[in-house]
Formats: C-alpha cells, sequence, structure tokens
C-alpha cells in the first residue's frame, strides 16, 4: 500500500511541476512600450501640423503629464503619429490610452487610426494622393464626430464612429454612445490570427472583420481635428503591447 502512494504521490508532484514549466513557456513575449507625458519621446512621436510632416512639437501641450491637442487655430491643426512598429504573424498589436474628448459648437472628428506600412521612418514619405496616404494603408478608424451639418457623408452625426477599412460599401462599421468631458480608458487592437479589429472603452468592447495584413509594420496616429474653438484631445497616458500568440488561440 505505502508503495502505491510513494507512486501516486510522485506522478501527482511530477504532473504539478511539468505544469508550471509548460504553462511559463506557453506564456507568449511581449513587447511593451509605455508613455506618461512627461516630456514628449520624439525617437518614437512626430507631432505634425495639418497636412504636412513637418515636426512641429509646439503644437501641442504637455503639463502635469497630460498631453493636449486642440484645434483652436485652423492654421496649425496638429496630429500625432506613432513610429512603425513590426509585426509578424500570431501578433495581437494594442493602443491603450486614458482620454478625455471635447467638442465645441462647430464641427469635430478627432481621431484614432490604424495602419500598415512597409516603412520603418517615423516620418512618412510623401506619396502620390492625399497625405494620408503617405501613413500606410488603413486597417480602423475610431472618430468622435461631432457634425449636425446635412454635408456629413459618414454615418450618425453625434457618435464614436469605429471603421473597418470598408466601412463605406460592406457597411463594416459600429457606431456608439459619445463620451465627452470624461476621462476613459480606451483600446484599439488588430489579432492577426483572425484579422479582427477590437475597440473598447471602459468596459464595452466592439469588434469588426478587417483584412490579413500584408505589410510589415503598424502604427497608429491620434488627432483633434475641428472646426471652430472648442475641440480637444486629452491624453494621460498611451501604452503599446505587441503579444505573440502565434501557438494558441486565446
Amino acid at each position: 500500500m505505502k508503495k502505491v502512494v510513494v507512486i501516486v504521490s510522485f506522478a501527482v508532484i511530477s504532473f504539478f511541476i511539468y505544469s508550471i514549466v509548460f504553462q511559463t513557456r506557453e506564456q507568449p513575449p511581449v513587447i511593451a512600450y509605455t508613455f506618461d507625458f512627461e516630456e514628449m519621446d520624439k525617437e518614437f512621436w512626430l507631432v505634425g501640423q495639418w497636412e504636412n510632416y513637418n515636426r512641429s512639437y509646439d503644437l501641442v501641450s504637455l503639463k502635469d503629464g497630460i498631453l493636449k491637442m486642440t484645434s483652436d487655430v485652423p492654421e496649425a491643426r496638429p496630429y500625432i503619429l506613432s513610429r512603425p512598429i513590426e509585426i509578424r504573424n500570431g501578433d495581437v498589436i494594442t493602443l491603450k490610452r486614458k482620454v478625455k474628448i471635447t467638442h465645441g459648437d462647430g464641427v469635430f472628428a478627432g481621431g484614432l487610426a490604424m495602419y500598415q506600412t512597409n516603412s520603418s521612418e517615423l516620418i512618412p514619405e510623401r506619396a502620390d494622393g492625399s497625405w494620408f496616404t503617405s501613413m500606410g494603408d488603413g486597417i480602423a478608424l475610431v472618430e468622435y464626430s461631432y457634425d449636425l451639418s446635412p454635408r456629413q457623408k459618414r454615418p450618425g452625426k453625434d457618435v464614436v464612429r469605429f471603421l473597418a477599412a470598408d466601412w463605406d460599401y460592406n457597411d463594416n462599421f459600429k457606431l456608439i454612445p459619445p463620451f465627452y468631458d470624461e476621462w476613459v480608458e480606451e483600446s484599439l487592437s488588430y489579432d492577426t490570427r483572425s484579422n479582427q479589429i477590437t475597440y473598447k472603452n471602459n468596459s464595452t468592447e466592439y469588434r469588426l472583420n478587417s483584412y490579413p495584413i500584408d505589410q510589415n509594420n503598424i502604427r497608429f496616429l491620434m488627432h483633434a481635428y475641428g472646426e471652430g474653438a472648442g475641440n480637444s484631445v486629452e491624453v494621460d497616458w498611451v501604452e503599446i503591447t505587441v503579444v505573440n500568440k502565434k501557438s494558441r488561440m486565446q
């Protein structure tokens, strides 16, 4: 009887040790970039003026660890563009941030966008077409839209639009209730295994199907585009992670 107990105990201990080692090995590698905006990381972020790629870091303010963009001056509307981040098969890339959105009395169309590109340079090379084209091929756009004019062609007038690249001809989008003048934690991610894009604000999650990416890198764009005074985007922190989950679906 003692021999049986010893054998069973050894088997249980062996399985326990194996499980710990196996699970440890199964943890996917993580690459993380974090920014608290006590200062601007000029190697990672380009601050530019709308429709050009000149470095214009004075167009945003950093105060008490808060980055603030406004569109109060039409000829000096800023955007913030990340450097390209390498992505591989099996990767899930996610941008998380804590943000406060404010709109004025005019038009507001602030955005958080994701692009794919083969470029590895921080500053895009100008391409044919609109200046957005130089950033890469669009994958997803989260647009904080306040536009009550009849000229608006995109769906919704006072909403958060979550748009995939084919939103206009496949109705591939979600309309989300707006949130203004409050701090919100949100994230935007792309999963290379399922080609799904996911947007989340606080505890609510939205998913859209995308297309397989065929370029090497992902980059993110943030802006506070609008017409008239009072439009702004304030960012407390940003975290970008790349997790390789090729060996398992989770």
